[in-house]
């Protein structure tokens, strides 16, 4: 803003008189503004509104116009302690009886007591003899292959029974595997079975698992090399099956040795980085944290001094040794505490800035995505990793120097070249003449298992010797004879009919039980209250809008204007006008008009005409400031008409099937009037806006654009006034200066 020295010849108050010009000029531009604040409001207000219309349209119009809305039924069991139903919309009226013979169960074993204390625990070190063993687990049709090497831990173990689809646990306290089926019924009941693996089958797949790297593969990758062995057991040579199983290993080793290059060249480049920058960024945190610990003349701050000082003198002798500060004095203490924690921020911060510039350059930096893809191609090994410095070398390759691997480059390597070199080893496997020995079912006992097997019923049988302490019990359907008819199902539940039964017990031989079915007339009516509730409620209040006392007179107030005010008289001021926005819209209006009509329009049915009144749903014919809205004579909650007879009741008991019609039909014409009104408006309204938001939205940037333009006009008009004060100024010290040459003529 330019520095105006005025008025000094003149001896006018050319900024007051500036500012009073400007004034009278700005009027304009607030006239303006204040019709850019009425509109933000008015915007807000038909936002909210349509906010709950929508919400009306949606949660009620919508489900009242259906006849299922008017369908809901009720149950009564005469022995709620063995079965609860519930009917939907399509159950038959009548009486049941029912028989409950079985409840859904899901299969579950409890294994016998082990010695073992901890699931690192290797089912070898349990019994020798698992090595090779091959266990299936076959559960929902699908059939997991797990193989006990040397390495097979019980954690191994128990992520392949939940790899399989089953729920496994190895309970410490109890020392005893727990496997069930996730799902009850005997489509969902499980098998456990066991053979040995022969020489040539384990050593074929160890041959394939090194080709293709198997050890350094993810889970998803090792999985499809698991599948793909599985595949070539039983494939024919040169068949299509035989062709994917190598594909699919030659590409999950592919994707292995490039993923790994990746990921290690990353790590590589990482490291190098960090070390190249930590020391910048270690020096920024020096400063960065000094004042969070010292003052600047380099003394403690005093709330720390408070804060060591007082667990200095709590701290005992034995602590003090701990800590090695035994022979520190108090003020000694402080100073090394501060010290040490002040130095141990300045090693978080730094290495907390600099990995992130780090991430940030690998992200980033063109020239560093271009180092990492030659380390990839080249690949590291081991003593090249090792020979990076530390910091970076520990930060993404950790401690162990021991651990680290090196990884081969991704230069010639192809999906191609892959395959090519693991054919032989893939054709050598493929021809193993023999892979499993049979197992007489006894190879789990020392796990405290046995095998389980599925019967011609689709029922868990254990086989072999069983442990002492084994137990299972079999999965099962539920069964229940309903009105002559045995139905089942694989869960508690049982569905038939439009009717949904929970079964809690069983019944005696020769025992039933009694339900029945019949309309909820008493959900009904409350469901027709409650839609006719919510209309009623958003009806009154477009009512109060549309007819609000005027606010002539009020204009949305300046800034000036608010500081000569109290926030509660700036509140009220604003709110007279807030509330008067919509007064006489018209197309609230019109909204308000057609809903009314939609509600009051007629449906034939069977041949006569209907409307909401001939139930007994009415208008008031006293009180016309209402605006319309719907009162269901003999309502007890309704303190004018509870008087009155219930016909809306006595119908839903007596002709249900004319109030469905009637009711559905009213709300379908409303639906459709809604949707006609909320839908989009070339140039005008948006889909599902029952408001001009469009012609709003345009509205609004019409009054930007003319603020803008007033803003720049009034500038100019500023300077031009200042321009003509200084022109005067001028002037008149040219007139002085010459009055004064005159004055010295005349003088002398």
């Amino acid at each position: 803003m330019a520095i105006r020295m005025s008025g000094l010849n003149s001896g006018l108050d050319t900024e007051a008189i500036v500012k009073e010009l400007m004034s009278a000029q700005s009027l304009k531009k607030q006239k303006v503004e204040k019709a850019k604040t009425k509109l933000e409001w008015k915007t807000n207000k038909w936002s909210e509104l349509n906010t709950k219309l929508v919400k009306l349209y949606n949660e009620q119009v919508t489900k009242m116009q259906l006849s299922t809305a008017y369908q809901t039924k009720k149950t009564s069991v005469s022995d709620p302690t063995k079965a609860s139903v519930k009917a939907g919309t399509n159950a038959v009226n009548g009486n049941y009886k029912m028989e409950i013979n079985n409840i859904a169960t899901s299969q579950y074993i409890t294994g016998d007591k082990l010695s073992a204390k901890s699931t690192d625990v290797k089912l070898t070190e349990l019994d020798g003899d698992l090595l090779n063993k091959e266990i299936k687990i076959t559960t929902g049709g699908k059939t997991t292959n797990f193989t006990v090497t040397a390495d097979t831990k019980i954690s191994d173990f128990v992520s392949a029974l939940k790899g399989a689809g089953l729920n496994a646990s190895y309970d410490l306290a109890q020392q005893r595997f727990f496997i069930s089926s996730k799902e009850s019924g005997i489509e969902n009941a499980f098998s456990i079975t066991t053979s040995s693996l022969t020489a040539d089958e384990v050593d074929g797949r160890a041959a394939v698992r090194d080709a293709v790297g198997y050890n350094k593969m993810s889970s998803a990758n090792k999985a499809i090399v698991d599948s793909a062995l599985e595949a070539l057991q039983s494939a024919e040579e040169n068949s299509e099956e035989y062709k994917n199983a190598l594909d699919s290993l030659a590409k999950a080793s592919y994707d292995t040795t490039m993923s790994l290059a990746k990921s290690g060249a990353t790590a590589y480049v990482k490291a190098e980085l960090y070390n190249a920058n930590y020391d910048k960024f270690h020096t920024e945190a020096l400063e960065s944290q000094k004042s969070k610990y010292y003052t600047e003349d380099g003394k403690v701050k005093t709330s720390l001094q408070e804060s060591y000082g007082k667990e200095f003198d709590k701290m005992n002798d034995e602590k003090k040794a701990e800590l090695g500060v035994a022979d520190m004095s108090r003020d000694e203490y402080i100073d090394w505490k501060a010290a040490k924690e002040y130095n141990a921020a300045v090693d978080s911060k730094a290495a907390t800035d600099t990995a992130s510039f780090v991430n940030k350059e690998v992200i980033n930096n063109a020239d560093v995505k271009l180092q990492i893809e030659t380390v990839a191609s080249g690949g590291k090994t081991a003593d090249e990793i090792r020979d990076v410095d530390s910091p970076g070398l520990e930060k993404y390759f950790g401690k162990d120097l021991d651990a680290i691997e090196g990884f081969a480059g991704t230069q010639g390597v192809a999906e191609s070249t892959v395959k090519e070199s693991i054919s032989d080893v893939v054709y050598d496997y493929f021809k193993i003449g023999s892979r499993n020995e049979t197992s007489d079912g006894t190879a789990l006992n020392k796990l405290g298992l046995t095998d389980v097997v599925i019967d011609d019923k689709g029922v868990a049988k254990a086989v072999g010797n069983v442990p002492a302490e084994f137990a299972m019990i079999e999965a099962s359907d539920s069964e229940v004879v309903l009105n002559g008819a045995v139905l089942t199902s694989s869960k508690s539940t049982v569905s038939a009919n439009g009717l949904s039964i929970e079964l809690t017990g069983v019944t005696k031989p020769g025992e039933s039980i009694n339900f029945s079915v019949s309309n909820d007339v008493d959900a009904v009516y409350n469901s027709i209250k409650s839609a006719l509730k919510e209309y009623n409620t958003l009806m009154s209040e477009m009512y109060k809008m549309y007819n609000a006392e005027s606010s002539s007179g009020y204009e949305p107030l300046t800034s000036e204007e608010k500081e000569a005010m109290t926030d509660s008289d700036v509140e009220l001021w604003e709110n007279k006008i807030k509330d008067s926005l919509l007064r006489r819209d018209s197309t609230l209006g019109d909204l308000m008009q057609s809903m009314r009509s939609a509600m009051m329009s007629t449906v034939e049915y069977n041949g006569k005409k209907y409307a909401l009144s001939s139930f007994g749903i009415m208008t008031s014919s006293t009180n016309y400031q209402e605006g319309g809205l719907l009162h269901i004579f003999g309502d007890a909650d309704d303190s004018t008409y509870a008087n009155r007879d219930d016909k809306l009741k006595k119908a839903l008991e007596e002709d249900p099937e004319a109030v469905v019609a009637t009711l559905s039909g009213v709300f379908a014409n409303l639906r459709h009037t809604m949707a006609d009104k909320m839908s989009s408006k070339a140039n005008t309204s948006s889909a599902l806006t029952f408001y001009n938001d469009i012609q709003m939205k345009n509205d609004m940037t019409s009054y930007k654009d003319e603020i803008e333009k007033w803003e720049d006009r009034l500038a100019t008009m500023e300077d031009a006034y200042y321009k003509k004060f200084t022109a005067m100024e001028t002037a008149m010290a040219k007139l002085q200066s010459q009055q004064s040459s005159l004055g010295s003529l005349f003088s002398s």
